[in-house]
């Protein structure tokens, strides 16, 4: 798969253009269709691996990321990607803005079942909210 962004030239801005090729992880195509909306070009290729691609998950960087990464850094990351405030999700949870607020501060923890709500909510694992 290939997500192509050409921005054009904007009032004091520079036009954007860049190009992933290979494997291209679901969150990172959501973040691209929020970011550049009409701008953003996916295509699919038919070959099959490029011999040269790297899989995101094999990156030192994302790598490093991931370890560093708190549950509350990730719910806080997915609800960005949607653009949804603290309201709109705690409304989606049933829980008050207060206690996602302090879940996504790490200061609440997360229990199995809010792992779940998290999880169907975002349509992803719940293991990426909950940690033993």
């Amino acid at each position: 798969m290939q997500a192509v962004v050409n921005q054009p030239h904007t009032q004091n801005t520079e036009a954007a253009y860049f190009r992933i090729e290979g494997k291209v992880p679901k969150f990172v195509i959501m973040f691209l269709e929020s970011a550049f909306k009409d701008s953003l070009k996916i295509e699919k290729n038919e070959t099959e691996d490029d011999e040269e691609s790297i899989r995101l998950e094999d990156w030192d960087w994302y790598k490093e990321i991931t370890a560093s990464m708190t549950p509350g850094d990730a719910i806080k990351a997915d609800r960005g990607l949607r653009g949804w405030t603290q309201k709109v999700l705690a409304k989606k949870l049933k829980i008050s803005v207060q206690n996602l607020s302090e879940i996504e501060r790490n200061i609440r923890p997360i229990s199995r079942e809010m792992a779940s709500k998290l999880g169907k909510v975002f349509g992803t694992s719940p293991s990426t909210y909950f940690k033993e």
